[in-house]
Protein backbone atom coordinates (compact mmCIF):
# COMPACT_ATOMS: atom_id res chain seq x y z
CA UNK A 1 0.00 0.00 0.00
CA UNK A 2 1.26 3.38 -0.85
CA UNK A 3 2.81 5.42 2.21
CA UNK A 4 0.62 7.84 4.60
CA UNK A 5 -0.17 8.48 7.87
CA UNK A 6 -1.39 5.57 10.08
CA UNK A 7 -4.59 6.69 11.46
CA UNK A 8 -4.66 6.69 15.51
CA UNK A 9 -6.76 4.45 17.50
CA UNK A 10 -10.17 6.40 16.75
CA UNK A 11 -10.30 5.46 12.86
CA UNK A 12 -10.54 6.86 9.74
CA UNK A 13 -11.55 10.78 8.96
CA UNK A 14 -14.90 11.02 6.96
CA UNK A 15 -14.94 11.63 3.98
CA UNK A 16 -11.84 9.02 2.43
CA UNK A 17 -11.12 5.38 1.74
CA UNK A 18 -8.44 3.66 3.62
CA UNK A 19 -7.22 0.06 3.26
CA UNK A 20 -6.28 -2.04 6.21
CA UNK A 21 -5.42 -5.73 6.48
CA UNK A 22 -6.10 -8.69 8.28
CA UNK A 23 -3.43 -11.09 8.90
CA UNK A 24 -4.16 -14.72 7.84
CA UNK A 25 -4.19 -16.99 11.04
CA UNK A 26 -2.25 -20.36 11.01
CA UNK A 27 -4.44 -23.18 9.49
CA UNK A 28 -7.77 -21.01 8.68
CA UNK A 29 -9.33 -19.98 5.38
CA UNK A 30 -11.87 -17.54 6.37
CA UNK A 31 -10.89 -16.21 9.49
CA UNK A 32 -13.21 -13.61 11.84
CA UNK A 33 -12.27 -10.08 10.73
CA UNK A 34 -10.57 -8.50 13.57
CA UNK A 35 -12.20 -5.01 13.08
CA UNK A 36 -10.42 -2.91 15.69
CA UNK A 37 -6.71 -4.33 14.59
CA UNK A 38 -7.50 -3.50 10.59
CA UNK A 39 -8.68 -0.29 11.58
CA UNK A 40 -5.52 1.08 13.85
CA UNK A 41 -3.66 -0.51 10.89
CA UNK A 42 -5.25 1.10 8.00
CA UNK A 43 -3.34 3.64 5.64
CA UNK A 44 -5.17 5.95 3.14
CA UNK A 45 -5.73 5.02 -0.60
CA UNK A 46 -3.33 6.85 -2.48
CA UNK A 47 -4.98 7.41 -5.69
CA UNK A 48 -1.80 8.58 -7.56
CA UNK A 49 0.39 5.30 -6.57
CA UNK A 50 -2.15 2.77 -8.50
CA UNK A 51 -2.43 0.03 -9.47
CA UNK A 52 1.43 -0.31 -8.23
CA UNK A 53 0.21 -0.28 -4.61
CA UNK A 54 -2.48 -3.45 -5.50
CA UNK A 55 0.61 -4.97 -6.96
CA UNK A 56 2.14 -4.83 -3.04
CA UNK A 57 -0.56 -6.32 -1.55
CA UNK A 58 0.10 -9.54 -3.84
CA UNK A 59 4.14 -8.88 -3.28
CA UNK A 60 3.52 -9.15 0.34
CA UNK A 61 2.12 -12.59 -0.17
CA UNK A 62 -1.52 -14.46 0.04
CA UNK A 63 -1.25 -14.66 4.00
CA UNK A 64 -2.70 -11.16 4.11
CA UNK A 65 -5.70 -9.92 2.35
CA UNK A 66 -6.55 -5.77 1.95
CA UNK A 67 -9.94 -4.68 3.39
CA UNK A 68 -10.83 -1.49 2.41
CA UNK A 69 -12.41 0.92 5.05
CA UNK A 70 -15.06 4.21 4.29
CA UNK A 71 -15.41 6.35 6.90
CA UNK A 72 -18.82 8.59 7.30
CA UNK A 73 -20.10 11.29 9.42
CA UNK A 74 -23.01 10.77 11.62
CA UNK A 75 -23.60 14.20 11.73
CA UNK A 76 -23.33 14.86 8.02
CA UNK A 77 -25.15 11.85 6.99
CA UNK A 78 -24.40 10.59 3.75
CA UNK A 79 -23.09 13.25 1.71
CA UNK A 80 -21.99 13.56 -2.40
CA UNK A 81 -18.34 12.45 -1.54
CA UNK A 82 -19.33 9.23 0.04
CA UNK A 83 -21.87 8.90 -3.04
CA UNK A 84 -18.45 9.03 -4.73
CA UNK A 85 -16.46 6.68 -2.40
CA UNK A 86 -18.88 3.76 -3.72
CA UNK A 87 -18.16 4.39 -7.05
CA UNK A 88 -14.26 4.15 -6.01
CA UNK A 89 -14.55 0.98 -3.88
CA UNK A 90 -16.35 -0.64 -7.20
CA UNK A 91 -13.57 0.52 -9.36
CA UNK A 92 -10.88 -1.16 -6.72
CA UNK A 93 -12.80 -4.63 -6.57
CA UNK A 94 -11.66 -5.37 -3.33
CA UNK A 95 -15.26 -6.62 -1.90
CA UNK A 96 -17.10 -4.60 0.50
CA UNK A 97 -15.81 -2.14 3.00
CA UNK A 98 -15.83 -1.74 6.74
CA UNK A 99 -18.14 1.19 7.03
CA UNK A 100 -17.23 3.37 10.19
CA UNK A 101 -19.51 5.72 10.90
CA UNK A 102 -17.53 8.73 13.45
CA UNK A 103 -18.08 11.32 15.36
CA UNK A 104 -21.20 9.80 16.97
CA UNK A 105 -19.81 10.94 20.69
CA UNK A 106 -21.44 14.28 19.27
CA UNK A 107 -24.81 12.86 18.65
CA UNK A 108 -24.65 10.84 21.92
CA UNK A 109 -24.25 8.03 19.88
CA UNK A 110 -28.49 7.78 19.24
CA UNK A 111 -28.73 4.21 17.59
CA UNK A 112 -31.49 5.63 15.41
CA UNK A 113 -29.27 7.54 13.16
CA UNK A 114 -26.79 5.30 13.24
CA UNK A 115 -29.23 2.92 11.05
CA UNK A 116 -30.67 5.83 9.58
CA UNK A 117 -26.94 6.12 8.06
CA UNK A 118 -26.05 2.98 7.78
CA UNK A 119 -29.59 2.17 5.75
CA UNK A 120 -28.79 4.92 3.23
CA UNK A 121 -25.38 4.33 2.81
CA UNK A 122 -25.88 -0.03 1.71
CA UNK A 123 -28.34 0.95 -0.56
CA UNK A 124 -25.50 3.47 -2.51
CA UNK A 125 -23.31 0.01 -2.04
CA UNK A 126 -25.64 -1.92 -3.81
CA UNK A 127 -26.12 0.12 -6.46
CA UNK A 128 -22.63 -0.80 -7.54
CA UNK A 129 -23.11 -4.66 -6.41
CA UNK A 130 -21.36 -4.26 -3.27
CA UNK A 131 -21.93 -5.17 0.73
CA UNK A 132 -20.47 -3.83 3.65
CA UNK A 133 -18.53 -6.25 5.30
CA UNK A 134 -19.94 -4.27 8.66
CA UNK A 135 -20.60 -1.02 9.81
CA UNK A 136 -19.68 0.21 12.90
CA UNK A 137 -20.41 3.55 15.83
CA UNK A 138 -16.70 5.69 15.94
CA UNK A 139 -14.36 7.23 17.59
CA UNK A 140 -14.01 2.87 17.67
CA UNK A 141 -12.04 3.62 20.99
CA UNK A 142 -15.21 4.47 22.63
CA UNK A 143 -17.25 1.25 22.12
CA UNK A 144 -17.95 1.05 25.76
CA UNK A 145 -20.11 3.93 25.36
CA UNK A 146 -22.20 2.26 22.84
CA UNK A 147 -25.03 0.73 25.13
CA UNK A 148 -26.58 -1.32 21.53
CA UNK A 149 -23.24 -2.43 20.44
CA UNK A 150 -24.35 -6.04 21.14
CA UNK A 151 -26.82 -5.66 18.17
CA UNK A 152 -23.87 -5.62 15.91
CA UNK A 153 -22.28 -8.20 14.07
CA UNK A 154 -18.46 -6.90 14.99
CA UNK A 155 -16.34 -10.29 13.30
CA UNK A 156 -17.36 -11.31 9.91
CA UNK A 157 -15.06 -13.49 7.87
CA UNK A 158 -13.21 -12.94 4.88
CA UNK A 159 -11.59 -15.30 2.11
CA UNK A 160 -7.89 -15.15 1.77
CA UNK A 161 -6.87 -15.56 -2.31
CA UNK A 162 -5.83 -18.93 -3.02
CA UNK A 163 -2.69 -19.87 -4.24
CA UNK A 164 -2.19 -20.03 -7.98
CA UNK A 165 0.56 -22.40 -9.67
CA UNK A 166 2.86 -20.26 -12.10
CA UNK A 167 1.04 -21.83 -15.26
CA UNK A 168 3.64 -22.34 -18.91
CA UNK A 169 3.69 -19.45 -20.98
CA UNK A 170 6.02 -19.20 -24.11
CA UNK A 171 5.79 -16.13 -26.36
CA UNK A 172 5.94 -18.36 -30.16
CA UNK A 173 8.56 -16.47 -32.37
CA UNK A 174 8.81 -19.39 -34.93
CA UNK A 175 7.49 -22.17 -36.06
CA UNK A 176 8.95 -24.44 -38.83
CA UNK A 177 8.84 -28.07 -39.50
CA UNK A 178 12.30 -30.14 -39.02
CA UNK A 179 13.36 -33.78 -39.94
CA UNK A 180 12.52 -34.45 -35.92
CA UNK A 181 8.62 -33.18 -36.38
CA UNK A 182 7.39 -29.18 -35.80
CA UNK A 183 9.81 -27.15 -34.17
CA UNK A 184 8.45 -24.31 -32.00
CA UNK A 185 11.08 -21.51 -31.00
CA UNK A 186 9.98 -18.83 -28.85
CA UNK A 187 10.60 -17.44 -25.01
CA UNK A 188 9.59 -18.77 -21.98
CA UNK A 189 7.69 -16.65 -20.12
CA UNK A 190 7.02 -18.45 -16.87
CA UNK A 191 6.67 -21.82 -15.58
CA UNK A 192 7.72 -25.04 -17.09
CA UNK A 193 7.22 -27.99 -19.10
CA UNK A 194 8.01 -32.22 -19.57
CA UNK A 195 8.67 -34.25 -22.23
CA UNK A 196 5.33 -35.95 -22.72
CA UNK A 197 3.34 -32.94 -21.95
CA UNK A 198 0.48 -31.84 -23.90
CA UNK A 199 0.84 -28.11 -25.01
CA UNK A 200 -2.22 -25.68 -26.40
CA UNK A 201 -1.93 -22.84 -28.73
CA UNK A 202 -3.72 -19.44 -27.76
CA UNK A 203 -5.94 -17.85 -29.67
CA UNK A 204 -5.80 -20.46 -32.63
CA UNK A 205 -6.56 -23.33 -30.19
CA UNK A 206 -4.21 -25.88 -31.73
CA UNK A 207 -2.90 -28.65 -29.55
CA UNK A 208 0.54 -31.10 -29.58
CA UNK A 209 2.86 -33.10 -27.49
CA UNK A 210 6.09 -32.41 -26.63
CA UNK A 211 8.64 -34.51 -27.92
CA UNK A 212 11.99 -32.34 -27.06
CA UNK A 213 12.89 -29.73 -24.90
CA UNK A 214 16.13 -27.36 -25.50
CA UNK A 215 16.15 -24.43 -22.94
CA UNK A 216 19.07 -21.81 -24.02
CA UNK A 217 21.16 -24.57 -26.06
CA UNK A 218 21.20 -27.48 -23.51
CA UNK A 219 18.13 -30.56 -23.94
CA UNK A 220 16.21 -30.73 -20.97
CA UNK A 221 13.91 -33.37 -19.89
CA UNK A 222 12.26 -31.29 -17.65
CA UNK A 223 12.37 -27.23 -17.37
CA UNK A 224 10.66 -26.42 -14.21
CA UNK A 225 10.65 -22.65 -13.88
CA UNK A 226 11.84 -19.66 -16.11
CA UNK A 227 15.91 -18.72 -15.51
CA UNK A 228 16.21 -16.08 -12.83
CA UNK A 229 19.01 -14.81 -14.99
CA UNK A 230 20.35 -14.77 -18.53
CA UNK A 231 18.42 -15.56 -21.53
CA UNK A 232 14.73 -17.67 -21.63
CA UNK A 233 15.20 -18.98 -24.95
CA UNK A 234 13.30 -21.76 -25.47
CA UNK A 235 12.73 -24.44 -28.11
CA UNK A 236 10.34 -27.87 -28.46
CA UNK A 237 9.62 -30.36 -30.71
CA UNK A 238 5.99 -31.36 -30.97
CA UNK A 239 4.39 -33.75 -32.94
CA UNK A 240 0.77 -34.04 -34.77
CA UNK A 241 1.78 -32.08 -37.03
CA UNK A 242 1.18 -28.85 -34.70
CA UNK A 243 1.23 -25.28 -36.64
CA UNK A 244 1.17 -21.96 -35.22
CA UNK A 245 1.30 -18.45 -35.72
CA UNK A 246 4.39 -16.20 -34.29
CA UNK A 247 3.37 -14.09 -31.14
CA UNK A 248 0.59 -16.69 -30.27
CA UNK A 249 0.97 -18.36 -26.72
CA UNK A 250 1.87 -22.07 -25.57
CA UNK A 251 0.75 -23.06 -22.83
CA UNK A 252 -0.64 -26.39 -21.12
CA UNK A 253 -4.12 -27.20 -21.74
CA UNK A 254 -5.69 -27.39 -18.57
CA UNK A 255 -4.47 -24.06 -17.70
CA UNK A 256 -4.33 -22.00 -21.19
CA UNK A 257 -4.71 -18.33 -21.45
CA UNK A 258 -8.34 -16.92 -21.88
CA UNK A 259 -9.17 -16.66 -25.65
CA UNK A 260 -11.09 -13.53 -26.21
CA UNK A 261 -11.76 -10.54 -28.64
CA UNK A 262 -13.12 -8.05 -25.94
CA UNK A 263 -12.51 -7.65 -22.20
CA UNK A 264 -12.28 -4.51 -19.71
CA UNK A 265 -9.41 -2.69 -18.24
CA UNK A 266 -8.86 -1.09 -14.72
CA UNK A 267 -6.80 1.88 -15.52
CA UNK A 268 -5.09 5.16 -14.16
CA UNK A 269 -4.97 7.38 -16.94
CA UNK A 270 -2.90 10.25 -17.66
CA UNK A 271 -2.02 12.68 -20.37
CA UNK A 272 -4.75 13.68 -23.35
CA UNK A 273 -8.01 12.55 -23.54
CA UNK A 274 -9.26 9.71 -25.55
CA UNK A 275 -13.29 9.08 -26.50
CA UNK A 276 -15.36 5.95 -27.13
CA UNK A 277 -14.41 4.52 -31.13
CA UNK A 278 -10.70 5.76 -30.52
CA UNK A 279 -8.12 3.25 -31.53
CA UNK A 280 -5.38 2.47 -29.34
CA UNK A 281 -2.83 0.20 -28.34
CA UNK A 282 -2.66 -2.24 -25.76
CA UNK A 283 -0.01 -4.26 -23.97
CA UNK A 284 -0.42 -6.76 -21.89
CA UNK A 285 1.76 -9.55 -20.44
CA UNK A 286 1.34 -11.72 -23.32
CA UNK A 287 1.53 -9.98 -26.16
CA UNK A 288 0.77 -6.35 -27.96
CA UNK A 289 -1.83 -5.56 -30.14
CA UNK A 290 -4.30 -2.39 -30.91
CA UNK A 291 -8.13 -2.32 -30.03
CA UNK A 292 -10.95 0.04 -30.11
CA UNK A 293 -11.99 1.53 -27.31
CA UNK A 294 -15.61 0.49 -26.82
CA UNK A 295 -17.18 1.72 -23.83
CA UNK A 296 -16.03 3.85 -20.70
CA UNK A 297 -18.47 2.33 -17.74
CA UNK A 298 -16.71 4.26 -15.41
CA UNK A 299 -14.93 7.18 -15.12
CA UNK A 300 -13.85 8.86 -11.92
CA UNK A 301 -11.99 12.30 -11.44
CA UNK A 302 -10.56 11.18 -7.65
CA UNK A 303 -8.86 15.16 -7.62
CA UNK A 304 -12.35 16.59 -7.31
CA UNK A 305 -14.42 13.26 -6.02
CA UNK A 306 -16.78 13.25 -8.68
CA UNK A 307 -17.65 11.21 -11.79
CA UNK A 308 -16.63 12.05 -15.04
CA UNK A 309 -17.91 11.33 -18.98
CA UNK A 310 -14.45 11.74 -20.10
CA UNK A 311 -11.17 10.21 -20.04
CA UNK A 312 -8.60 12.69 -19.44
CA UNK A 313 -5.43 13.47 -17.86
CA UNK A 314 -6.17 12.22 -13.79
CA UNK A 315 -8.90 10.12 -13.83
CA UNK A 316 -9.74 6.20 -12.45
CA UNK A 317 -11.73 4.65 -15.45
CA UNK A 318 -13.18 1.10 -15.98
CA UNK A 319 -13.32 0.49 -19.72
CA UNK A 320 -13.94 -1.80 -22.41
CA UNK A 321 -11.70 -2.72 -25.14
CA UNK A 322 -12.41 -4.82 -28.79
CA UNK A 323 -9.85 -6.17 -30.43
CA UNK A 324 -9.71 -7.17 -33.89
CA UNK A 325 -9.27 -10.19 -33.68
CA UNK A 326 -9.22 -13.39 -31.19
CA UNK A 327 -6.37 -12.58 -27.99
CA UNK A 328 -4.96 -14.59 -25.67
CA UNK A 329 -4.95 -12.95 -22.53
CA UNK A 330 -3.85 -13.51 -18.57
CA UNK A 331 -6.21 -11.47 -16.58
CA UNK A 332 -6.13 -9.68 -13.49
CA UNK A 333 -8.25 -12.59 -11.80
CA UNK A 334 -5.54 -15.31 -12.20
CA UNK A 335 -2.91 -12.89 -10.71
CA UNK A 336 -1.87 -9.49 -10.33
CA UNK A 337 1.36 -9.42 -12.32
CA UNK A 338 0.45 -11.15 -15.02
CA UNK A 339 -2.93 -9.20 -15.78
CA UNK A 340 -1.27 -5.72 -15.80
CA UNK A 341 -2.14 -3.93 -18.65
CA UNK A 342 -0.96 -0.99 -20.79
CA UNK A 343 -3.46 1.21 -23.03
CA UNK A 344 -1.57 4.16 -25.20
CA UNK A 345 -3.33 6.59 -26.95
CA UNK A 346 -1.79 6.25 -30.93
CA UNK A 347 -1.72 10.08 -31.78
CA UNK A 348 -1.02 12.01 -28.52
CA UNK A 349 0.23 11.37 -25.47
CA UNK A 350 -2.45 9.37 -23.10
CA UNK A 351 -1.75 6.59 -21.54
CA UNK A 352 -3.15 4.32 -19.38
CA UNK A 353 -1.68 1.85 -16.60
CA UNK A 354 -3.56 -1.04 -14.79
CA UNK A 355 -5.08 -4.12 -14.98
CA UNK A 356 -7.07 -6.42 -17.17
CA UNK A 357 -10.17 -8.09 -16.01
CA UNK A 358 -13.04 -10.17 -17.52
CA UNK A 359 -15.53 -9.65 -15.61
CA UNK A 360 -18.85 -9.54 -17.23
CA UNK A 361 -17.94 -11.28 -20.80
CA UNK A 362 -16.90 -15.11 -21.08
CA UNK A 363 -14.21 -16.80 -22.29
CA UNK A 364 -14.17 -17.60 -26.02
CA UNK A 365 -11.88 -20.91 -26.26
CA UNK A 366 -14.78 -23.12 -25.95
CA UNK A 367 -16.14 -21.78 -29.04
CA UNK A 368 -13.09 -22.59 -31.15
CA UNK A 369 -13.51 -26.81 -30.00
CA UNK A 370 -15.74 -28.39 -31.45
CA UNK A 371 -16.28 -31.91 -29.77
CA UNK A 372 -17.93 -34.28 -32.26
CA UNK A 373 -16.23 -36.30 -34.78
CA UNK A 374 -16.55 -38.45 -37.60
CA UNK A 375 -19.73 -36.31 -38.49
CA UNK A 376 -21.30 -36.56 -41.70
CA UNK A 377 -24.16 -33.97 -43.07
CA UNK A 378 -27.47 -35.06 -44.15
CA UNK A 379 -28.63 -34.02 -47.28
CA UNK A 380 -32.34 -33.10 -47.66
CA UNK A 381 -34.70 -33.76 -50.27
CA UNK A 382 -36.84 -30.85 -50.30
CA UNK A 383 -35.34 -27.77 -51.45
CA UNK A 384 -35.08 -24.09 -49.98
CA UNK A 385 -37.25 -23.38 -53.07
CA UNK A 386 -39.89 -26.05 -52.40
CA UNK A 387 -40.49 -24.84 -49.13
CA UNK A 388 -40.60 -21.07 -49.96
CA UNK A 389 -43.08 -22.16 -53.03
CA UNK A 390 -45.28 -24.26 -50.03
CA UNK A 391 -44.77 -20.97 -47.51
CA UNK A 392 -44.95 -18.49 -49.82
CA UNK A 393 -42.25 -16.54 -48.42
CA UNK A 394 -38.59 -17.30 -46.96
CA UNK A 395 -37.70 -18.66 -44.37
CA UNK A 396 -35.03 -15.76 -41.59
CA UNK A 397 -34.34 -15.33 -38.36
CA UNK A 398 -35.73 -11.76 -36.88
CA UNK A 399 -33.06 -11.66 -33.70
CA UNK A 400 -34.14 -9.20 -30.98
CA UNK A 401 -32.16 -7.94 -28.73
CA UNK A 402 -32.37 -5.32 -26.36
CA UNK A 403 -32.44 -4.79 -22.45
CA UNK A 404 -34.71 -6.54 -19.99
CA UNK A 405 -37.59 -4.53 -20.02
CA UNK A 406 -36.99 -2.76 -23.05
CA UNK A 407 -40.00 -4.50 -24.51
CA UNK A 408 -38.45 -7.40 -26.62
CA UNK A 409 -41.33 -10.73 -25.24
CA UNK A 410 -44.40 -8.26 -25.78
CA UNK A 411 -43.81 -7.06 -29.24
CA UNK A 412 -42.16 -11.00 -30.54
CA UNK A 413 -45.95 -12.45 -29.62
CA UNK A 414 -47.66 -9.90 -31.23
CA UNK A 415 -45.86 -9.49 -34.21
CA UNK A 416 -46.37 -13.39 -34.43
CA UNK A 417 -49.91 -13.64 -33.57
CA UNK A 418 -50.61 -10.73 -36.50
CA UNK A 419 -48.00 -12.50 -38.86
CA UNK A 420 -49.72 -15.97 -38.07
CA UNK A 421 -52.96 -14.34 -38.93
CA UNK A 422 -51.42 -13.33 -42.14
CA UNK A 423 -50.64 -16.84 -42.94
CA UNK A 424 -46.95 -16.69 -42.08
CA UNK A 425 -45.33 -19.86 -40.65
CA UNK A 426 -43.90 -18.08 -37.60
CA UNK A 427 -42.77 -18.78 -34.30
CA UNK A 428 -41.37 -17.18 -31.18
CA UNK A 429 -38.13 -18.28 -29.06
CA UNK A 430 -38.19 -16.37 -25.39
CA UNK A 431 -35.61 -16.27 -23.45
CA UNK A 432 -37.74 -17.78 -20.13
CA UNK A 433 -39.31 -19.96 -22.40
CA UNK A 434 -36.19 -21.55 -23.94
CA UNK A 435 -34.71 -21.69 -20.15
CA UNK A 436 -36.82 -24.15 -19.25
CA UNK A 437 -35.80 -26.80 -21.53
CA UNK A 438 -32.99 -26.66 -24.10
CA UNK A 439 -30.84 -25.06 -21.72
CA UNK A 440 -32.08 -25.11 -18.42
CA UNK A 441 -28.89 -26.56 -17.14
CA UNK A 442 -27.57 -22.75 -17.95
CA UNK A 443 -27.33 -20.20 -15.14
CA UNK A 444 -26.50 -16.14 -16.04
CA UNK A 445 -22.50 -16.38 -15.57
CA UNK A 446 -20.81 -14.98 -18.98
CA UNK A 447 -19.77 -18.73 -19.80
CA UNK A 448 -23.12 -19.92 -19.65
CA UNK A 449 -24.90 -16.31 -21.30
CA UNK A 450 -22.30 -17.01 -24.21
CA UNK A 451 -23.60 -21.15 -24.35
CA UNK A 452 -26.97 -19.90 -24.17
CA UNK A 453 -26.93 -17.68 -26.57
CA UNK A 454 -24.96 -20.59 -29.09
CA UNK A 455 -27.31 -22.97 -28.57
CA UNK A 456 -30.62 -20.55 -29.17
CA UNK A 457 -28.43 -19.31 -32.65
CA UNK A 458 -28.31 -23.00 -33.80
CA UNK A 459 -31.50 -23.82 -33.40
CA UNK A 460 -33.02 -20.78 -35.19
CA UNK A 461 -30.64 -21.22 -37.74
CA UNK A 462 -32.53 -24.71 -38.06
CA UNK A 463 -35.98 -22.94 -38.23
CA UNK A 464 -35.00 -20.68 -40.92
CA UNK A 465 -33.89 -23.67 -42.59
CA UNK A 466 -37.25 -25.12 -42.67
CA UNK A 467 -38.84 -22.00 -43.92
CA UNK A 468 -40.16 -20.85 -40.96
CA UNK A 469 -39.90 -17.38 -39.78
CA UNK A 470 -38.37 -17.27 -36.12
CA UNK A 471 -38.48 -14.63 -33.67
CA UNK A 472 -36.07 -15.09 -31.35
CA UNK A 473 -36.43 -12.88 -28.09
CA UNK A 474 -33.04 -12.93 -26.04
CA UNK A 475 -31.34 -10.32 -24.48
CA UNK A 476 -28.22 -11.17 -25.98
CA UNK A 477 -25.93 -9.01 -24.36
CA UNK A 478 -22.79 -9.89 -25.84
CA UNK A 479 -21.93 -8.67 -29.74
CA UNK A 480 -19.47 -11.41 -30.47
CA UNK A 481 -22.55 -13.92 -29.32
CA UNK A 482 -25.20 -12.40 -31.75
CA UNK A 483 -22.70 -12.28 -34.52
CA UNK A 484 -21.94 -16.10 -34.21
CA UNK A 485 -25.84 -16.38 -34.64
CA UNK A 486 -25.93 -14.63 -37.16
CA UNK A 487 -23.47 -16.68 -39.06
CA UNK A 488 -25.19 -19.55 -38.56
CA UNK A 489 -28.55 -18.51 -39.84
CA UNK A 490 -26.25 -16.96 -43.11
CA UNK A 491 -28.12 -14.71 -44.99
CA UNK A 492 -32.14 -15.38 -43.28
CA UNK A 493 -30.56 -13.53 -40.07
CA UNK A 494 -32.31 -10.00 -39.16
CA UNK A 495 -31.12 -8.10 -36.05
CA UNK A 496 -33.86 -6.00 -34.68
CA UNK A 497 -32.44 -3.58 -31.83
CA UNK A 498 -35.59 -3.09 -29.56
CA UNK A 499 -34.34 -0.19 -28.30
CA UNK A 500 -35.36 1.80 -24.32
CA UNK A 501 -32.55 2.90 -22.13
CA UNK A 502 -32.12 1.42 -18.90
CA UNK A 503 -33.65 4.32 -17.01
CA UNK A 504 -37.16 3.57 -18.96
CA UNK A 505 -36.70 -0.64 -18.10
CA UNK A 506 -36.00 0.62 -14.92
CA UNK A 507 -39.34 2.54 -14.50
CA UNK A 508 -41.27 -0.37 -15.99
CA UNK A 509 -39.63 -3.21 -14.69
CA UNK A 510 -42.26 -6.01 -14.74
CA UNK A 511 -40.84 -8.39 -13.17
CA UNK A 512 -38.97 -6.84 -10.11
CA UNK A 513 -35.50 -7.91 -11.64
CA UNK A 514 -34.42 -4.53 -11.40
CA UNK A 515 -35.49 -3.41 -7.99
CA UNK A 516 -33.64 -6.85 -6.84
CA UNK A 517 -30.49 -6.15 -9.33
CA UNK A 518 -30.42 -2.46 -7.49
CA UNK A 519 -30.29 -3.96 -4.20
CA UNK A 520 -27.55 -6.42 -5.11
CA UNK A 521 -29.80 -9.45 -4.79
CA UNK A 522 -29.31 -10.13 -8.34
CA UNK A 523 -25.68 -11.06 -9.92
CA UNK A 524 -24.87 -10.42 -13.32
CA UNK A 525 -27.78 -8.30 -13.98
CA UNK A 526 -27.43 -6.59 -17.98
CA UNK A 527 -27.55 -3.15 -17.83
CA UNK A 528 -26.87 -3.02 -14.21
CA UNK A 529 -23.75 -5.29 -12.59
CA UNK A 530 -23.29 -6.92 -16.32
CA UNK A 531 -22.68 -5.37 -19.60
CA UNK A 532 -24.62 -5.27 -22.55
CA UNK A 533 -23.25 -4.19 -25.91
CA UNK A 534 -25.71 -2.39 -28.57
CA UNK A 535 -25.77 -3.28 -31.83
CA UNK A 536 -23.67 -1.39 -34.10
CA UNK A 537 -25.62 -1.93 -37.80
CA UNK A 538 -28.75 -3.48 -37.08
CA UNK A 539 -31.00 -4.28 -39.77
CA UNK A 540 -33.98 -2.22 -37.37
CA UNK A 541 -34.09 -0.48 -34.48
CA UNK A 542 -37.47 -0.33 -32.81
CA UNK A 543 -37.93 2.78 -30.39
CA UNK A 544 -39.76 1.11 -27.05
CA UNK A 545 -39.76 4.52 -25.24
CA UNK A 546 -40.93 6.54 -27.59
CA UNK A 547 -43.28 4.88 -29.88
CA UNK A 548 -46.10 2.47 -28.82
CA UNK A 549 -46.69 -1.11 -28.61
CA UNK A 550 -49.29 -1.25 -31.37
CA UNK A 551 -46.71 1.50 -33.56
CA UNK A 552 -44.21 -0.75 -32.93
CA UNK A 553 -45.77 -4.29 -34.36
CA UNK A 554 -46.88 -2.29 -37.30
CA UNK A 555 -43.59 -1.31 -38.23
CA UNK A 556 -42.05 -4.93 -37.79
CA UNK A 557 -45.21 -6.16 -40.08
CA UNK A 558 -44.29 -3.89 -42.85
CA UNK A 559 -40.86 -4.96 -42.25
CA UNK A 560 -41.47 -8.49 -42.55
CA UNK A 561 -43.69 -8.08 -45.47
CA UNK A 562 -41.18 -6.13 -47.19
CA UNK A 563 -38.00 -8.49 -46.85
CA UNK A 564 -39.79 -12.19 -46.39
CA UNK A 565 -42.90 -12.14 -48.82
CA UNK A 566 -42.65 -13.45 -51.97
Amino acid sequence: MSTGADVDSSGPVPGGVWIGYQERAKGHVAPSLDIVEVIAGAKRFDWRNWPLNEQNQMDGGLDKVAIPIVGLDATMGVASGEVFNTHLLRFLSLGGPIVVVDRMDEIDFEQEQFELIEEEFSEQLAKQNLHALATIPGPIDRFDDVVWLDDLSLSPTVTFPRKIPTALRIAINSVTNSVHGWRVDGCLLSGGVSVGDAVLSSPSNRSAIVEKISLNGVTKQTVLEKPTVGSSDISLILGDGFFAETSEILSHAKDAPIVTGVFCGRIRWTGGSVKVGDTVHCKTSLGEFDATLQSIELCLDPMHRKTDGELCDDRLAWITLRAPQFVALDTHETGLEVGRLEVTQIDGDGKGVGLSSMEGYADQRRMLSPKSTNITSVQHVVTDQERRERNGHDGGVLWFTGLSGSGKSTLAVALEARLFQQGYQVFVLDGDNVRQGLTSNLGFSPDDRAENIRRVGEVTALFRQAGTIVISSFISPYRSDRNRARHAASSGFHEIFIRAPVETCIERDPKGLYKKALMGDIRHFTGISAPYEQPENPEMIVDTKNDTIEACVDQLVKYVDRNFRL
